[in-house]
């Protein structure tokens, strides 16, 4: 948290208007070995999807708090569901961002995810 903190810190300090949490990571640990092993043969870009989906609701739901819900959030990461929409705003985003679940599922998934939010 020492890290984000300073984020935190520094976003409030400049007066972004708001943050982008977060989409990609370049830690493996969450994944199984096997996850390790073909994510280690496809190279070491970032990890997106569902695998970052609980880390990035912990960082949302972290600056949510240390920011008293000052600063704006779009939540980002594992976006599939009207659920995962949801548990997202629930930590404190204002929007969420669909990206991978974009890629895998194309345009429907936005109907489908909303559909998800209201039942």
């Amino acid at each position: 948290a020492g890290q984000l903190d300073d984020v935190i810190a520094l976003a409030e300090e400049i007066k972004l208007d708001g943050l982008v949490v977060s989409n990609t990571t370049l830690d493996r640990s969450m994944l199984s070995d096997a996850g390790k092993i073909i994510s280690g043969e496809a190279g070491a870009g970032g990890l997106s999807g569902i695998p970052v989906k609980k880390m990035s609701t912990d960082m949302v739901r972290h600056i949510h708090q240390k920011t008293n819900g000052r600063l704006p959030i779009i939540g980002v990461g594992g976006v599939f569901t009207g659920s995962d929409a949801a548990e997202k705003m629930t930590a404190g985003a204002g929007l969420v961002q669909v990206w991978t679940g974009f890629i895998y599922e194309g345009p429907a998934i936005v109907r489908n995810i909303m559909n998800g939010l209201h039942s």
